[in-house]
């Protein structure tokens, strides 16, 4: 008879030998575990930048100025003084408009509808309207009031409630009547200046350390339309 060979049993490693093994698993995690923490970070930190540079796209004004306009000692104290032409050459709404100074008193502007020209009226601090549409407004005959908002301090209720009145009871014309307007104010905030309020029509100025009505009514009956390139168009 075939004599049966014997099963031989599985080596048996020793102890530590086992540890070693379990061990090594661990390890590989630790080892991965700050990568995948810098890769985080550094997601985040795209998604971050990314962030900020859309928030700062939809905040930044569609504008920017070279200069503040400042009063000439030859000014006048109700008709204000000339200022250097900027053209008048219409751009996409949303374009960045830069003007040589602020405020502006011609320039580029949107010509689409709603964007600019924009409606005679007042419009108060949080409403939208920037240059990129009055500017169109000053092309046409028309004077804008404006009045700065600048660190959380702007005009008083007494101040705005004048502008208001102002903005209601500007001096009417027919071409403003053949618009449907009673007349061709707008009013508007404008922060970008080196006095808190200023009148202005097509290339002239008006600027103020305070709103003075009166002031402000016989410029507009002054210069509403008259040196305006468009003054008939709505």
């Amino acid at each position: 008879m075939a004599r049966r060979r014997a099963s031989r049993p599985a080596p048996v490693l020793p102890a530590r030998g086992r540890a070693s093994i379990r061990g090594r698993e661990p390890e590989r995690r630790r080892l991965r575990s700050p990568r995948i923490l810098l890769i985080s970070i550094a997601v985040v930190g795209v998604v971050g930048f990314v962030g900020l540079a859309l928030a700062n796209s939809l905040t930044a004004p569609a504008y920017a100025c070279a200069e503040l306009l400042t009063t000439p000692p030859s000014a006048s104290a109700d008709e204000g003084f000339a200022t250097e032409s900027l053209g008048q050459g219409h751009v996409a709404t949303g374009t960045k408009v830069r003007y040589g100074f602020c405020p502006p008193t011609s320039g580029s502007h949107y010509g689409a509808r709603g964007a600019g020209p924009i409606p005679p009226g007042f419009y108060g601090p949080d409403a939208e309207a920037g240059p990129g549409g009055w500017v169109h407004n000053l092309e046409h005959g028309y004077v804008v009031a404006l009045y700065r908002f600048a660190d959380g301090t702007g005009p008083s209720e007494a101040d705005l409630a004048a502008l208001r009145t102002f903005a209601a009871n500007g001096p009417p014309t027919s071409s403003a009547a053949a618009c449907g307007y009673r007349s061709k104010i707008v009013v508007a905030r404008f922060d970008d200046m080196s006095t808190p309020f200023a009148v202005v029509a097509w290339d002239r100025a008006l600027l103020q350390e305070r709103f003075d009505p009166s002031a402000a009514q016989r410029f507009a009956s002054r210069w509403i339309e008259a040196s305006a390139p468009e003054p008939n168009a709505c």
